[in-house]
C-alpha cells in the first residue's frame, strides 16, 4: 500500500514536466507552421491546436514574433501545480520558448 501511495506521489510531481514537455512540442508545430504562413494564420492555428489539446491558454499568454526571414518564435510562461488529493502542494513556474526558421531548398 506504501508503495502505491509513493509511486502515486511520484507521478504527481512528474505530471507538470510531462506536459511542459508535450506543450513544447506542440509549440514546435506552430512555429514550423508559421515560417510558411502569415501572423495571423499562425496565431489561429496556435489557439486552434492549443484547444484541440485541452489546454486553458489564451492568446494573450503568448509571444510570437515572426521576421522579415520568417523565422518564428514562440514564448509562453505559466504556472502549473502539483496537486495531491485536491491540495497544492507547489506551484512551478515554465517558460517556454521554441523557434523556427523557413527551410528553403535548392534544386
Amino acid at each position: 500500500m506504501i508503495a502505491f501511495i509513493l509511486v502515486f506521489i511520484l507521478l504527481n510531481f512528474i505530471k507538470p514536466y510531462w506536459d511542459r514537455y508535450w506543450l513544447e512540442r506542440q509549440l514546435e508545430i506552430v512555429a514550423v507552421f508559421g515560417t510558411k504562413h502569415g501572423f495571423h494564420e499562425t496565431k489561429d492555428f496556435l489557439m486552434n491546436k492549443m484547444r484541440e489539446e485541452g489546454y486553458s491558454f489564451n492568446e494573450d499568454d503568448f509571444v510570437i514574433n515572426k521576421d522579415e526571414k520568417n523565422s518564428v518564435f514562440i514564448n509562453l510562461a505559466y504556472t502549473d501545480e502539483v496537486e495531491i488529493f485536491g491540495r497544492t502542494l507547489k506551484q512551478l513556474q515554465f517558460t517556454v520558448e521554441v523557434s523556427a526558421s523557413e527551410v528553403k531548398s535548392s534544386y
